[in-house]
């Protein structure tokens, strides 16, 4: 074989630079592999050739440092037959040795050999190679890569002390006899002196299945290389190594092989650390130590709850039967499967936190037995992150109650134990009122809890805040049943935001103390509840609420998403009808000063926000008439862009269904509107269309509103 290849007049060519350089016939050079040349033998021979020099001039640059770090004398033969070992030792500064010493026995792995290789390009190159490894290497390269050997000679190179053999060769020496063969499916899988395969898994999987069904003792070995590579390389690479990893146990156990118990503990703690273990190897190594009738051994017990720990870096990576897992192997162990448990629950608290609910049940088994007691023992701070949790944090609320007692966190928070300071029952009242959702009902073991706390709270003297809105927090419920309860126990409470912050009449809750006798005669709370219902019924302080509005709620809607769905509580407070009734009388006194079509819809829209609050708390004959005697047409007719007789515009309205405001294209408004309101252009068009839409949209509205307040 030549440095150059031709197949239609293209060629490629092996440069000097070590480059595959391609031509077109008329030696042109290109900027890619022609279609003539690719996917042929001759340019994977060159490709195959380019690999084993390159690597070689690396290798012997790298090798030349490590040498001249270590002061180790290197023979002067290895200067005279291979040019670039002469220039790599040169630039690394090693000095020639005449007389090398004598090396050990040709079987000692730690020896090394050179070997010198001709290619039939010309090419020669010697390697050093462990010496009971040499020949076999040889046959391999002479078949495979065309390089046939034409010397040898001794080094005395040894390797350092405890050097471990690489792969292929470490499963070559496991396998006596066989080495040749190892040697084979590894080169087939792309392992060669001059590097590892290439991590595309698709390729990998069906090297792996040939393997399988060709020598299948070898598999578990490969797969684990696989493995580390994957492991090395590191990105999505590491889903493969959990996946390669598991391959390798499943073929251990379907073939029968039985590894060395101590190297394979290391290695599930190895891809444990580097989140490289799935959770089915794991649970397959439970079953595996611990069988029916089997008996563990302390050391497994310990290595099994060690790799448990390791392989969790987030909460994510618990899996359900971990708990169930740790029980089994440390029953057969005869340990006390609770203790286990509170010793891996002592390892992972302080990294991932504690929780009581998830989809996948690991805590709620977790937690079912002993364990939590006994991890309040081995870890006392552990009750500071049970008081961490919120009711929803747990898969119910009576899980959490149950977590607070049995944990003893409940105890140091009502004072009957020691342990917690002062104010610190305030702030986790706090944080859990915070943590209460809107979208969801309050659950009544928190209140329960926050009245239990209220001697303690009172003993404290330190103000409880309501979880008022916040930047950067989701809103929550604001418990003015819970206040007004804490008042009645001496409890002193936090000085409440401008119209409470806007947190919305309707999530503020008072199920529990329906008249809220106490809270509201607090004047600064019975100033502020006042302002914020004024500023709600006059649609003043929904942005800050979190009520989505453009300028007003569509006055022909009976409601919206944002309304309020059922009369808040507060409203049926004695503070709650006065406000409500006094906001009804400045309704009516801007329907009598008199309006336009804008102030119109002004009026009607908060109306269709507080929705059936109307229904039960303000039936009132006399504000029906008034607002049933509000001339819609007559807004109309003094809102449109030209002059137009009444009877038209009211058959024109008779025409239009109400709706939202959403614009017709021009021809079609002209269509519809010429032949009452002609010779308008597109943008009065488009304006009287809108006023018509509005009145008709009031109309609906008012006959709406008339309907609610009357008796």
């Amino acid at each position: 074989m030549s440095r150059r290849y031709e197949v239609g007049g293209y060629t490629a060519e092996l440069d000097d630079d070590l480059q595959v350089v391609f031509r077109n016939p008329r030696g042109r050079k290109l900027q890619q592999i022609p279609d003539r040349l690719a996917d042929t033998e001759g340019v994977r021979r060159l490709y195959r050739l380019r690999r084993a020099l390159t690597s070689h001039r690396r290798d012997a640059r790298m090798q030349a440092e490590a040498w001249a770090a270590a002061g180790t004398r290197v023979p002067a033969a290895l200067f005279e037959t291979d040019a670039v070992w002469r220039d790599a030792l040169d630039e690394a500064g090693v000095e020639p040795t005449a007389a090398p010493p004598a090396p050990d026995a040709d079987q000692d792995e730690a020896a090394l050999v050179a070997r010198t290789y001709v290619h039939p390009a010309e090419y020669t190159m010697t390697l050093l190679l462990r010496a009971p490894f040499a020949h076999h290497w040889d046959t391999l390269l002479a078949a495979r890569e065309e390089w046939a050997l034409t010397d040898t000679f001794t080094t005395g190179i040894r390797l350092p002390e405890g050097s471990e053999l690489a792969f292929p060769e470490r499963l070559m020496a496991a396998y006596p006899g066989q080495e040749q063969e190892v040697l084979e499916a590894a080169y087939a899988f792309g392992w060669s002196l001059w590097g590892s395969p290439l991590l595309y898994k698709s390729l990998l999987d069906g090297d792996v299945e040939n393997l399988a069904a060709t020598a299948p003792r070898f598999l578990p070995a490969f797969l684990d290389e696989l493995a580390d590579l994957c492991v090395k390389e590191g990105g999505k690479h590491k889903v493969y190594a959990a996946g390669y990893f598991t391959r390798a146990r499943n073929a251990e156990r379907e073939h029968h092989t039985k590894p060395d118990e101590r190297r394979l503990d290391a290695r599930y703690a190895t891809f444990a650390d580097h989140g490289a273990l799935a959770g089915g190897a794991v649970r397959a190594r439970a079953k595996e130590l611990a069988p029916r009738g089997a008996v563990v051994s302390s050391h497994q017990l310990r290595c099994f709850r060690d790799v448990l720990a390791r392989r969790v870096h987030t909460p994510a990576d618990l899996y359900p039967g971990v708990a169930a897992d740790l029980r089994k192997v440390a029953r057969a162990a005869k340990a006390d499967p609770e203790s286990e448990v509170a010793a891996l629950l002592a390892d992972l608290v302080p990294r991932i936190g504690l929780c009581a609910g998830d989809a996948d049940k690991f805590w709620a088994d977790a937690l079912k037995g002993k364990a939590l007691e006994l991890l309040v023992e081995r870890r006392p701070e552990t009750v500071h992150d049970v008081l961490r949790l919120a009711p929803d944090d747990a898969n119910s609320a009576q899980d959490w109650l149950s977590l607070l007692q049995r944990s003893g966190a409940l105890a140091q928070l009502t004072g009957e134990r020691p342990g917690l300071p002062a104010g610190e029952a305030s702030r986790v009242l706090y944080d859990w009122l915070a943590s209460e959702p809107t979208g969801r009902t309050r659950s009544d073991e928190l209140y329960d809890v926050a009245v239990r706390l209220a001697p303690r709270l009172a003993a404290d003297g330190v103000p409880v805040r309501l979880p008022y809105p916040e930047p950067g927090r989701r809103r929550a419920l604001i418990p003015l049943d819970l206040a007004d309860e804490l008042l009645e126990h001496g409890v002193p409470l936090a000085d409440p935001p401008p119209k409470l912050g806007g947190a919305g009449i309707a999530n503020m809750l008072v199920h529990r103390h329906p008249h809220l006798p106490r809270l509201l005669a607090d004047p600064r709370f019975a100033r502020e509840l006042r302002d914020a219902l004024d500023a709600e019924l006059d649609l003043v302080g929904l942005p800050e609420a979190g009520i989505s509005y453009h300028h007003h709620y569509p006055p022909h809607r009976a409601t919206t998403h944002s309304s309020w769905h059922s009369t808040p509580g507060l409203c049926r407070t004695p503070l709650g009808r006065e406000v409500l009734h006094a906001w009804l009388d400045r309704q009516r006194a801007r329907v009598r000063a008199g309006l336009d079509l804008a102030g119109l819809v002004h009026v009607i829209a908060p109306f269709v926000h507080v929705g059936g609050a109307v229904d039960e708390l303000l039936k009132d004959d006399a504000a029906a008439r008034e607002f049933a005697a509000v001339d819609v047409v007559a807004l109309v007719l003094a809102d449109l862009p030209i002059q137009a007789d009444r009877p038209a515009v009211e058959a024109l309205m008779g025409t239009l269904p109400p709706k939202d405001l959403i614009r017709w294209p021009a021809s079609a408004l002209h269509t519809w509107i010429d032949g009452t309101l002609p010779g308008l252009s597109d943008v009065q068009a488009a304006q009287a269309w809108e006023t018509l839409q509005t009145g008709v949209n009031c109309q609906e509205g008012l006959r709406r509103l008339v309907a609610r307040l009357s008796g």
